[in-house]
């Protein structure tokens, strides 16, 4: 398995709320597997790291679509119309609000 490394960072923070930082890593700037997730209670303060990641399926649906055969001629996998790293800060995005309730 190939070394996974860093390929987006994002930053998230509302007025009064924790910030939350989503480091995400991948094989390659196209698929990305998981993000580090941490938060810092106030501007200037020491980011820590939370417990866990976030997972991302749409590495293992891409990872499933280059290993499956295709007997039907097109050699394009579908996958590859996505963008799975929107896709994948998107999914930050959304633990974000998550965890502001």
């Amino acid at each position: 398995m190939a070394d996974l490394q860093l390929i987006d960072t994002l930053e998230l923070n509302d007025d009064g709320a924790a910030a939350y930082k989503y480091e995400i890593y991948g094989a390659d700037e196209s698929t990305p597997e998981y993000a580090l997730i941490f938060t810092r209670q106030s501007e200037g303060g020491e980011w820590q790291q939370q417990d866990g990641k976030l997972e991302f399926a749409a590495a293992e649906e891409k990872q499933e679509a280059k290993s499956g055969t295709m007997d039907y001629g097109s050699g394009d996998s579908m996958p590859d119309l996505r963008d799975l790293r929107q896709e994948a800060k998107e999914r930050c995005e959304q633990h974000y609000q998550e965890n502001q309730s």
